[in-house]
């Protein structure tokens, strides 16, 4: 039986970047799975170095959105997952000085590891519907061993804040601050931070446990046992396994019903807004604020005032404060208080002959 032959695919000869509209050798680009992206059918239409170039940020982190702009160009699939792969893999080189250290260079060759054929628009719609790629393979063991889908959360809407550099560090890329703030937090519920170092020692246990986690997704075993080992011995430290939980370790501290409303609400918002001041029918503000200052002024030995004069100072501060900075909560609709001032007056009216003679 004829065995078929592969195609053989010019090495020798120059192409035109349509980024940087260099002409440069056959070897400086991408061959393309899609033959309409590509001029001569078989090399992508931007050189290497413009993918690179206009994928990475200043500080050579890789951005998504213009990295899609080049998958978009070239028509290759986007595959969350092999991103991720392929930042880690590239981070690790730069950390162990040994390696492919080209995030952009590693993704590809995850791709054609993987064989996924398709389009970037194929794969978009692909991510959209149920938020998996088939056919889409992390590693090369992966691809040998695994026919099912890769489920992917993006990460394009987390933001970095400034917090969250100074608890895990500078360093690490928008997913890896995702995945390190989500255990961080679900970790910090039943763990007493009393001080810093216990804050700092819960940060480096996290920081090795995510990396542990994203090398055995990655099914790279040697990198996921290094780091569980120093998540092991951060945990120790931080008196994060069970084994040397003290009792007042297990009941949190907790010796108040002040302390048990803390801890309950640091699980779960019971009362998911502030409460909201509302008036009731019968309030009479200045009526209370008249009763308090006449009570304050018969302690010192001062003459009482009119009811007048308090809710005519009352009326001229609340439109001060409404003219400075409006009613925007509707706080001072519907007040009561000027509608009931006739029946507090009637209330408070005394008889002719209550401070005179009886017998006059």
């Amino acid at each position: 039986m004829p065995q078929k032959t592969r195609k053989k695919v010019p090495t020798v000869g120059e192409k035109q970047c349509n980024v940087c509209k260099h002409f440069k050798k056959y070897t400086q680009f991408y061959q393309a799975t899609n033959p309409s992206a590509s001029s001569d059918g078989v090399y992508v239409n931007v050189c290497k170095n413009c993918v690179k170039k206009k994928s990475l940020n200043p500080d050579g982190s890789l951005n998504i959105e213009k990295f899609k702009e080049m998958l978009m160009l070239m028509d290759r699939a986007y595959v969350p997952t092999i991103v991720a792969s392929a930042v880690e893999e590239a981070n690790t080189a730069i950390r162990v000085g040994k390696g492919r250290k080209d995030v952009i260079g590693n993704y590809i060759k995850g791709l054609n590891l993987s064989q996924n054929k398709m389009s970037f628009l194929e794969s978009l719609t692909a991510l959209e519907d149920g938020k998996n790629v088939t056919s889409s393979k992390v590693s090369s063991s992966q691809a040998k061993n695994d026919d099912g889908d890769i489920y992917i959360r993006e990460a394009d809407d987390f933001v970095v804040t400034d917090d969250l550099l100074d608890l895990f560090g500078e360093g690490y890329h928008k997913n890896d601050y995702r995945l390190m703030k989500q255990k961080f937090d679900k970790l910090k519920i039943n763990y007493s931070m009393q001080t810093n170092l216990h804050q700092e020692a819960l940060a480096t246990y996290v920081r090795f446990k995510v990396k542990e986690e994203q090398a055995t997704a990655a099914g790279n075993v040697g990198e996921a046992d290094k780091w569980n080992k120093a998540a092991q011995e951060a945990a120790d430290k931080a008196k994060l396994t069970p084994k040397q939980l003290t009792q007042a370790d297990l009941q949190g501290g907790l010796s108040s019903v002040g302390e048990i409303a803390k801890a309950v609400e640091q699980a779960t918002d019971i009362i998911e807004i502030l409460p909201r001041f509302k008036w009731q029918p019968n309030d009479a503000p200045d009526f209370i604020i008249w009763c308090y200052i006449n009570y304050a002024r018969k302690l010192n030995g001062l003459p009482c005032v009119d009811y007048q004069d308090i809710y005519s100072f009352y009326d001229k501060k609340k439109q001060e404060y409404i003219d400075q900075y409006g009613d925007p909560y509707g706080i001072f609709e519907n007040d009561p208080a000027s509608d009931l001032r006739s029946k507090v007056e009637k209330f408070i009216s005394l008889p002719k002959d209550y401070d005179g003679d009886q017998n006059d």
